[in-house]
Order: structure tokens, then sequence, then C-alpha cells
């Protein structure tokens, strides 16, 4: 009774209104959201982020939705009153309204706040438990980007879903640094993708295509307003300059090229650049509607062409370098600040 009573006096001298007077069950606060954007087609409207969860209903084409929350293959959506979950590919990017900049990252960005290397045959689960299927092994030397660690496993992006690596089998973990005031060997933004390990030399010759772009990087400082144009400095993409014939898709089709394979390392460096405002997109193209698969959706930058370019600029204050790595499946870009 006592306890009451004291409850009741600190209520009134807050001006909060007492335990009595707020009904049971009362409605939580809506969920904020981020971003809008309009639908290239129309989507059923799922209860989780997956098919065989309850349909809630549809929306048609080019109507208006809030997006609420990104993920890699799904986007939580609300529309007028319909809240749930559409495939990320019903979302015309091109039309995405960032409702508070200030706040709210880049639409599509994945910040990543670790850089980690493997010290020992590890697997990538898909679940943070350790009888999850396994979706690719690495090995020692290995070096990943993670989004996040909880309860002792890293969190990053496998193809379309989230990967899981018990931080046991982590030699090293950096912290990653946005601002770039941690001192050179601290990176700034990172991301890793992933690529197949299959033995036909279509892919083989694709591997070898990774390496190499990765390589021309370190022949590139980038000082406060240099450019990295992908095609004319990461290219030409010829066997004088070590390219292999791979496939590659060109105006939709798969086709054998000269350089097959690199889309994916201007891709993975353009979700880097994502996460540091300071470097300026100045030319991107994504590859269409299907994307890039090994990417989250619509996440990806196309080169190889007049067309198909990625072009940045370094606007922070000090020259800055990219650095790649690739084993097993693994391909991670980080950036540096160099002086």
């Amino acid at each position: 009774m006592k306890r009451a009573l004291i409850l009741l006096l600190i209520c009134l001298l807050l001006g909060l209104p007492s335990l009595a007077e707020q009904p049971a069950g009362a409605p939580t606060a809506p969920q904020p959201a981020k971003y809008t954007g309009a639908l290239y087609f129309g989507v059923e409207v799922y209860e989780r982020m997956d098919f065989e969860s309850p349909r809630l209903g549809f929306i048609a084409r080019d109507r208006t939705v809030e997006i609420l929350e990104v993920e890699p293959a799904w986007l939580k959506v609300r529309y007028k009153g319909l809240e749930g979950y559409i495939k990320r590919q019903a979302m015309l990017d091109s039309s995405i309204r960032n409702l508070d900049p200030q706040a709210n990252p880049t639409y599509g960005t994945v910040p990543n706040a670790w850089l980690a290397w493997v010290k020992e045959e590890a697997p990538i689960l898909a679940a943070p438990q350790a009888d999850a299927k396994a979706l690719i092994t690495m090995r020692e030397g290995a070096r990943l980007a993670l989004i996040d660690i909880e309860d002792g496993w890293g969190r990053l992006i496998y193809h379309r879903q989230y990967g899981y690596i018990n931080t046991n089998h982590l030699s090293e973990i950096q912290p990653i640094n946005f601002l770039g005031d941690a001192g050179y060997d601290a990176p700034m933004a990172a991301y890793t993708s992933f690529y197949r390990l299959t033995t036909d030399q279509s892919n083989l010759n694709r591997i070898v295509n990774l390496e190499v772009a990765g390589e021309r990087f370190t022949l590139y400082t980038l000082n406060t307003g240099d450019r990295l144009d992908f095609n004319q400095q990461i290219g030409p993409y010829s066997r004088r300059n070590g390219y292999l014939p791979a496939n590659a898709l060109v105006k939709g089709e798969t086709v054998q090229s000269y350089g097959g394979g690199t889309c994916q390392v201007s891709s993975t460096l353009f979700n880097a650049v994502l996460q540091l405002p300071q470097i300026a997109v100045l030319k991107r193209r994504p590859h269409g509607p299907s994307a890039a698969a090994y990417l989250p959706h619509g996440a990806d930058a196309a080169v190889g062409s007049v067309a198909q370019n990625f072009i940045i600029q370094n606007q922070f204050a000090f020259p800055i370098r990219i650095d790649s790595t690739v084993q097993d499946g693994a391909l991670t870009i980080a950036i540096y600040r160099c002086d």
C-alpha cells in the first residue's frame, strides 16, 4: 500500500499519468519510415521474409510506399495501413527518397563495423548456431567484413541472406573507423561479396580476373579531388593487363569476354564507397532489374563499356587507397587513409 502511494506521488510530481490511468494494451507508436519509393510492379505483401508466410495483401504498381527496413532481399514497407514484407526487386530504386539524410544512410548501404581475418578452417553458417547449414567454408588468411558481432557470432551478407561466423575462428578483428582519424592502418570502410568456386575453366578465369582487378588498385593513390575511373584505370580488360576470357553479362546475355567478372569488383567497391559519403559517386550504372545475384538487390555497379562504368572521387581532405583480397570465395575490398 505504501509503495503504491509513493508511485502515485511521483507521477503527480512529474506530471505523468498514474498506472491506473494507463490502459492495458495501449497502442504503440508506429515504426518510423526511413525512405519512400514507388513500386516497379505490383506485389504481394507477406507477414515475414518468407514466401511460405501468410499473405497480408497486395499493392499495385506505381504506388508509393513507406520503407521501414531494408534487408538483403526484402523490404519492410507500409501502405495505407498495410504493413509487411515485399521482395526488393519490386522497388524502383530511382524513385527512392531518403526521409532523413542526416539519420539514415543512402538507400542500400550496409555499414560494416569490423574487418576480420580467419585463423583456421571456418564455415559461414545460415544462422548463429553451430548446427546451422554451412554456406561456404573459409580458411586461414581469408578476410571478411562484418556488419556486427553479437554473442560470439560475426554477421555478414552472403549473396542475399545473412551469414554468420563464430569469432573463435578469427585471428584478428579490427574496428572500422569511418572518419579516417584512427591512422593509416585502420580501415575506413570494407565490404565482402562472395563468388563461386566451381572449377570450370570460365569460372577459374573469372577468379583470376578478380585478382588482377584487385592488384591494379595498388597502382593508385587518390589524393583529395582525384578520381578513379574503373574502365580506364582498373581496365583496359585485355590479355596484356593479365585479364582472361570469362563469362560476362552483355545486353542481358552471357558471353565470353576478357575481364569477365570485374563487375563484381566494381560492385563490391560500390558497396564499400556507399559507407563513406565523402567519396562521391560520379558515374554508376546497375546491371538492370535482375541485378547481380552476389549482392543485395540493386546494390551493384556495372563496368566494361562507355555506358557501363564506375567513377568515384575522393572528397576527403587526405589521400586514400583501396585494398582488395580474393580467397576461398570471398572478395573483400577495404578503403584506408594513406597519409
